[in-house]
């Protein structure tokens, strides 16, 4: 008798979750259906309900020559205003519409702005703008496709074989698999094949990791890194951007506790300083120098340093690092103070033919 109970249970058991199975099937389906529906409105829908969505929320113009590293000022000061208007809370619009120049580091930057507003479900929307190349260009991006989601997942994962992408890892996660995917999928682009580049890996993993060090001050919460992987095989190289919303180099290190080896830096180095700007200190930073002055210890390759050390080694190239009011172009070794301050770091480099690499050994 318990034996046929046992089996009867079973039987119910099975069917029980044959049923639940059939309607998640069923609800998948409504699901895809949706999302198909969704994400894949025409270029008339979307600027219909572009237009619907201006007449009510705050416009931001997008500078003329919309870039990080060719209008840093301008383009910040842009960034600026948009995470006033997130702090808030307040619906934004943003017009691209009149912008001569568009490239990857403002891409990824809107995405990035994007993420946070709608992580908040504060309402984010922007149009095209009429030069059709930029326009194609922002298309391409996935900008468009980010902005129809209602939901923005923790992690944008990486795609292989796409040629541009964005991948963002959310709170203090360092991924040590995504340099070599990275490194698989550029150097195939540069060279035509698999190879070893060693000091791209480093670099992933340097930023990755510096973003912990900087975002423990941050008031807004946001400790997302984005990274924006585009490749041109046609001139047979890669641009990288890296950001990180964290609180900046700078502010990172005037908040030192004393029992940190960076507290008093600046009294510390001041005999080394002409004007004392944070573009000299940066210079000192970057070189090493900074770092036997505060601690009394030999640089270890760590954090930035150890990036530029990547690009003296001709292993990246166009090393460009912005944080806080400074610029550096690091590869022609120029630091600028900056009008404006950026709330985090911003590192662009490339990966060309000319860079050093190791033949994969089957």
């Amino acid at each position: 008798m318990k034996k046929i109970n046992r089996r009867q249970r079973k039987r119910d058991w099975n069917k029980k979750l044959a049923l639940k199975k059939h309607q998640s099937n069923i609800n998948f389906k409504s699901y895809k259906k949706r999302a198909s529906k969704r994400y894949n409105k025409s270029f008339e829908e979307l600027v219909s309900e572009l237009k619907a969505f201006q007449n009510d929320n705050v416009k931001v113009t997008a500078p003329l020559y919309f870039s990080l590293i060719k209008n840093p000022e301008e383009t910040i000061d842009f960034v600026n205003k948009i995470e006033q208007l997130y702090l808030n809370k307040q619906e934004v619009f943003v017009d691209l519409k009149n912008i001569k120049f568009l490239d990857h580091s403002a891409i990824t930057i809107l995405v990035s702005i994007l993420f946070s507003f709608k992580s908040r479900n504060i309402g984010f929307n922007g149009n095209f703008p009429k030069n059709k190349d930029l326009s194609l260009l922002l298309i391409n991006s996935d900008f468009f496709k980010y902005l129809q989601r209602v939901n923005i997942p923790e992690k944008l994962e990486y795609k292989i074989g796409k040629q541009n992408q964005l991948f963002t890892r959310a709170n203090k996660e360092v991924n040590s698999e995504l340099g070599l995917i990275v490194m698989a999928e550029a150097s195939k682009t540069v060279w035509g094949e698999h190879r070893t580049c060693k000091g791209l890996q480093r670099t992933l993993l340097e930023l990755m990791q510096n973003t912990n060090n900087h975002a423990e001050l941050n008031e807004k919460g946001e400790k997302h890194w984005w990274l924006s992987v585009n490749q041109n095989k046609s001139e047979k190289k890669v641009s990288f951007i890296f950001v990180d919303y964290g609180i900046g180099i700078f502010e990172s290190l005037k908040n030192k506790p004393e029992t940190n080896k960076w507290f008093g830096w600046l009294d510390k180095i001041k005999n080394k300083l002409v004007v004392g700007g944070n573009e000299e200190i940066f210079k000192l930073l970057l070189n090493g120098e900074m770092h036997l002055t505060v601690t009394g210890q030999h640089f270890r390759g760590k954090g930035l340093p150890g990036i530029k050390e990547v690009l003296d080694r001709n292993q990246i190239s166009s090393l460009k690092i912005i944080s806080n009011n400074v610029f550096a172009d690091v590869e022609n070794d120029t630091f600028t103070k900056l009008k404006c301050e950026f709330s985090g770091t911003f590192v662009s480099w490339e990966l060309n033919e000319n860079n050093q690499n190791i033949k994969w050994v089957v």
